[in-house]
């Protein structure tokens, strides 16, 4: 008969090349292990894209929740904006429109209320709401085509933004702002959107192209539109021209005037 103690030693040296096997090979693995570096880099990771989720759902309860609602269905105070889209809340934060100070205030121009960072997280936030336009990619460079962007300007803005982009009154106490400020990428979401009393034009009534080319022009009117003098405003050359010929009758009254004195002396 097998000694006992003989057939235990080979059973533990059985086991203990079973346990090797588990740990070199089954889910303990070392190189299955993750390390510290990357177990830390996965949560880092994670940790931001919820931070980031929550901070712009913070934002929003905080400064856009009263008006435009918890979901953004619209209350008595403010508008849904379900169909805002990134382009939407991208144009009003930046340029300062909203939030408002107070419901019923006018919707106007001025400084952002957030930073950067806090707009990319209400703007992603605001999308996720519902459906609405993305933010136009609109590109600017020094072989734009102005000459296309300026056909596209009259015959879409410059009715209601004026021939020099300089705004004018549309009726209905409703402004159309001066947009020689804005920067081609709300130059694009404007026209997107359709802000205020200004209709929304979809890609079939201007295309991704001549959004860029409208922006490019509007630069061009900024900074080298009036090369030969002044221009008296940019309101167009019906005014310009009263403007012309007021400076010339007086200057006319002057020299008549003076060639009147001169013969009775």
């Amino acid at each position: 008969m097998p000694d006992r103690r003989a057939l235990g030693g080979v059973a533990a040296v059985v086991a203990v090349a079973a346990l090797g096997w588990a740990v070199t090979a089954g889910p303990l693995a070392p190189d299955r292990i993750p390390s510290a570096a990357n177990a830390g880099s996965d949560v880092a990771s994670t940790t931001a894209q919820v931070t980031g989720a929550t901070r712009g759902a913070d934002l929003y309860q905080a400064s856009c929740a009263a008006c435009h609602g918890p979901g953004g269905q619209g209350t008595p105070n403010g508008p849904a904006i379900t169909a805002s889209g990134a382009a939407g809340a991208d144009f009003m934060l930046r340029t300062g429109r909203m939030p408002l100070p107070a419901p019923g205030q006018p919707v106007r121009r001025g400084t952002p209320a957030f930073g950067d960072a806090d707009i990319q997280a209400l703007v992603a936030y605001v999308a996720s709401l519902g459906s609405g336009p993305a933010i136009p990619d609109v590109q600017v460079s020094a072989a734009s085509d102005t000459a296309a962007g300026r056909a596209a300007y009259i015959a879409t803005c410059a009715a209601c933004h004026g021939a020099g982009a300089s705004g004018d009154a549309v009726g209905g106490g409703a402004v159309a702002p001066p947009l020689l400020d804005t920067a081609p990428t709300q130059v694009g979401e404007a026209i997107r959107i359709g802000p205020g009393a200004m209709p929304a034009f979809d890609p079939r009534q201007v295309s991704d192209a001549q959004l860029g080319q409208i922006a490019a022009y509007l630069q061009f009117l900024k900074h080298g539109a009036a090369p030969g003098g002044q221009t008296v405003g940019g309101v167009g050359p019906v005014a310009e021209g009263y403007v012309g010929w007021l400076v010339y009758l007086v200057a006319l009254f002057g020299v008549t005037r003076w060639i009147e004195r001169k013969r009775r002396a």
